[in-house]
C-alpha cells in the first residue's frame, strides 16, 4: 500500500500540483479512502441472459469467484445491512440495479439490503461483517441469536 500511496502521490507532485494543494494527501487519508470504497463497492459478475438465468448464476459465481471487479453505485451504496433484508439488489448486465421487495414493505420502513450471504450461520454472519465491514450487526436475526 506504501507504494501505490507514494506513486498517487509522486502523479500529483508531478502535474505541478503544490504541497498547499496536497495537504489533505496523507496516508491516512488514503487509508481511509481506500476502506471507503471496499465497504461501500459492488462485486460486478459476468452474467447474461434473463433475470432468471442472473438469479440461478449468482451462487454458483460466488463459489467461483467469478467477480471481475468492484464498482461504486452512489445510491444503492446507501442501503444499510440486515441478514432478513427486505430487498435485494439486481444487477442488469452489471451496469443497472433494480430493488426486488423480498416481503411486503410497509410505508416508511427502511429498504435494507444483506451484505453477505444470509444463509451463514450466526457467528459466521459476525465474523465477515465485523472483519470486513467493520461493524457487529444487531438486527432482529442477528439478536435473536439465528
Amino acid at each position: 500500500m506504501e507504494k501505490e500511496y507514494q506513486l498517487l502521490r509522486n502523479t500529483f507532485e508531478d502535474a505541478g500540483f503544490t504541497d498547499e494543494q496536497i495537504a489533505f494527501l496523507t496516508k491516512q487519508w488514503y487509508i481511509d479512502v481506500l476502506a471507503r470504497i471496499r465497504i461501500n463497492s459492488f462485486r460486478i459478475e459476468l452474467a447474461l441472459g434473463s433475470y432468471v438465468d442472473i438469479l440461478l448464476s449468482a451462487a454458483a459465481s460466488v463459489d467461483a469467484e467469478a467477480a471481475v471487479g468492484n464498482a461504486i453505485y452512489m445510491l444503492p451504496s446507501f442501503y444499510n445491512h440486515d441478514c432478513d433484508p427486505n430487498v435485494h439488489i439486481l444487477w442488469i448486465e452489471s451496469v443497472n440495479a433494480k430493488l426486488k421487495a423480498l416481503r411486503d414493505i410497509e410505508a416508511g420502513e427502511e429498504l435494507r439490503i444483506c451484505y453477505i450471504d444470509a444463509s451463514m450461520d450466526h457467528d459466521a454472519r459476525q465474523a465477515i461483517l465485523s472483519e470486513g465491514f467493520g461493524f457487529h450487526c444487531k438486527c432482529a436475526r442477528c439478536i435473536s441469536n439465528d
